[in-house]
């Protein structure tokens, strides 16, 4: 079992210049701590919430000081304002110079604001992800001579510059939210990361069997298939114990779920998202902590034996990998909760 780390940058109380250097020290405890990998999720116009619209660029500097840990963006919003050119250009780079740790989630937004901001019609989001994953596909494939031609994307044949270390096909998942979404990652050979599982763990059990029951079906060539599954976890915290963890992020899950169950309620609106309606069923567990903690994948605070136990769980069930969003409580509180996790759980499900 892998442990990673997501941050999105909060900066309640503090600045966005100020929150992205402590960032970029909190990367450089976990790359010593054994964190498998950083990433962040590309958000827009979310403010002080979510700090970080152009994640390469605050992954450059964190390459810069970092050796091992691998740099993913979760994820990259694969539709209209993001040509597949200029993400793969832009994660190549990276890749340079990180010297070989760049790898690629991708999403297609599940947040009806900026659809709107950007003009997509969400009815359409599917479909243009699709495009996009076979457009970046072909470039990774080829970048020598990279070609397309689809209804969204269309270029002709162009050399792609630069290509990631040794010319290597890059690992590819995507951040997936439905069923229906783990069953396509799984046809396309790429990974599939279950996100913001508020839905409860037999619905996570769902997801997970989805993408391991459509796995053989993959049409990906064996050099590029990433057949991994990974959980979001959208606040974590760990202490010496339940109730200072407890003390420390408990507000903050609350907080983390009311945003997310406003989100999901205004998205699942609108055709392509009807299975964010589960939301509707759970608008009253707003102030319920509990349950959040015990009945829910997206939520981990507790102590050490907590996170182990969890930990093996989800290990269990085929779990490859846990991506814990570890932010909002304040950098002393960061460097502590890493520390903690890289002494005592990382070491017992490694």
């Amino acid at each position: 079992m892998k442990i990673g780390i997501l941050q999105e940058g909060e900066y309640t109380g503090s600045t966005v210049e100020e929150r992205y250097h402590e960032i970029i020290e909190e990367m450089v405890l976990a790359d010593k701590m054994g964190f498998s990998v950083f990433g962040s999720s590309e958000q827009h116009f979310e403010g002080p919430k979510f700090s970080i619209p152009a994640p390469e660029v605050l992954y450059a500097a964190i390459a810069m000081r970092t050796e091992r840990i691998k740099l993913r963006p979760m994820g990259v919003v694969a539709l209209s304002w993001n040509n597949p050119i200029l993400v793969a250009e832009r994660l190549a780079a990276l890749d340079v110079l990180s010297r070989g740790r760049a790898e690629l989630c991708t999403a297609r937004s599940n947040n009806a604001k900026t659809l709107g901001i950007f003009g997509v019609d969400p009815s359409k989001t599917r479909e243009i992800w699709g495009e996009t994953m076979d457009a970046l596909e072909t470039i990774f494939s080829n970048p020598e001579a990279a070609e397309y031609h689809g209804e969204h994307w269309d270029f002709p044949e162009t050399s792609v510059v630069p290509t990631f270390v040794n010319k290597r096909y890059p690992a590819i998942s995507v951040a997936a939210s439905s069923v229906e979404s783990h069953a396509m990652a799984a046809k396309r050979g790429i990974g599939a990361i279950t996100w913001e599982n508020y839905f409860g763990f037999d619905y996570m059990q769902e997801c997970l069997e989805a993408y391991q029951k459509a796995i053989p079906e993959t049409t990906a060539e064996p050099g590029r298939l990433n057949n991994y599954l990974g959980v979001y976890v959208g606040t974590a915290f760990c202490a010496p114990t339940t109730e200072e963890a407890r003390a420390v992020a408990g507000e903050q899950a609350l907080e983390y779920f009311r945003v997310t169950l406003d989100m999901y309620r205004k998205i699942s609106q609108n055709p392509g998202y009807e299975y964010m309606s589960h939301i509707n069923t759970m608008l009253d567990k707003g102030d319920d902590l509990d349950w959040l903690c015990e009945s829910t994948s997206s939520v981990m605070v507790g102590t050490p034996d907590d996170y182990i136990r969890r930990l093996k769980d989800l290990e269990a069930r085929g779990v490859d990998e846990v991506l814990l969003r570890i932010d909002t409580f304040g950098h002393q509180k960061h460097m502590e909760c890493i520390e903690l996790i890289g002494r005592e759980v990382i070491p017992a499900v490694s």
